[in-house]
């Protein structure tokens, strides 16, 4: 698959796409990317946007002091996406179906006592 095609692929994906063609769309974007990470070190990009996660949602709680002089873009959802992106690749390195993996969790969840 080529950049263009995979742009191609992207732009068929729409808010009524399915996890499965996201998770393809991820599997088909590290291919063409040449991402070939260990789960070792897919984990740390995950921790490190985490991070980055972190600071766009500090930024944006009134309880927190942020350096009033400083100019400061938001880039909340681009953080959030980064995040999906590497919890996707993370599935697709083990190859995880995402939608079993959540069915399987929350039969566990569902016999606990939330307060």
């Amino acid at each position: 698959m080529t950049n263009n095609e995979l742009k191609e692929e992207l732009q068929k994906l729409s808010k009524e796409s399915s996890v499965e063609e996201l998770q393809k769309y991820i599997k088909d974007m590290i291919q063409v990317r040449g991402f070939r990470n260990s789960l070792l070190e897919r984990m740390c990009l995950l921790t490190e946007e985490m991070g980055e996660l972190a600071k766009e949602v500090r930024k944006t709680d009134k309880n927190l002091a942020i350096d009033i002089n400083k100019q400061y873009s938001s880039n909340l959802e681009n953080e959030i996406t980064d995040v999906f992106i590497c919890l996707m690749g993370m599935c697709e390195l083990i190859d995880m179906d995402i939608v079993k993996g959540l069915k399987n969790k929350e039969e566990i969840n569902f016999n606990r006592e939330w307060k």
